[in-house]
């Protein structure tokens, strides 16, 4: 009977430690997160969506800053002929679709070290946009930027409010 009681209790906890595996997205309002070169960055001062003015099409912009009264922060835009809307957008594809990131980081003045999405072919920015509406959006991203250096993103979260 022990053995049944004991079997049944790995059991469950098994099963609910699976059910409750935490989604990468279930982050707080004003988080954008990344791991720029494996090292881990978030980006939460004044993080904000906004949409941009654009004669015959649609387009948002994504930023934050690393933290307060600096400089460094993450910027991306999309900007395509139709609504942006739940799907992924990647620099240097089809469908018109415009994807472009900053990445500035602060050495005593503004902006130092700037690298931006370069188009690459092998890894090239992407953005998943899992969730919009009208006053939040929410999804993930990834590729490489350069400039003066090359930098890797991966992991990217962002769940940010208009």
């Amino acid at each position: 009977m022990k053995k049944l009681y004991y079997f049944l209790l790995i059991s469950c906890l098994i099963i609910f430690s699976i059910a409750c595996k935490k989604d990468r997205l279930d982050i707080p309002i004003g988080t954008i997160k990344v791991d720029i070169n494996g090292n881990s960055s978030t980006f939460s001062i004044q993080s904000k969506a906004t949409r941009i003015n654009v004669t015959g099409g649609y387009g948002i912009r994504i930023e934050g800053y690393f933290k307060s009264s600096s400089t460094s922060n993450l910027s991306f835009s999309l900007v395509r002929p139709t609504p942006i809307t739940n799907t992924t957008y990647t620099e240097n594809s089809a469908g018109n679709p415009l994807v472009e990131m900053t990445h500035c980081v602060e050495v005593l003045f503004p902006c130092v070290f700037r690298t931006a999405a370069h188009g690459s072919s092998s890894n090239p920015v992407s953005v998943t946009i899992s969730e919009i509406t009208g006053s939040h959006v929410k999804g993930t991203f990834k590729g490489e930027l350069g400039g003066q250096s090359t930098e890797v993103l991966s992991n990217g979260v962002f769940y940010v409010s208009f």
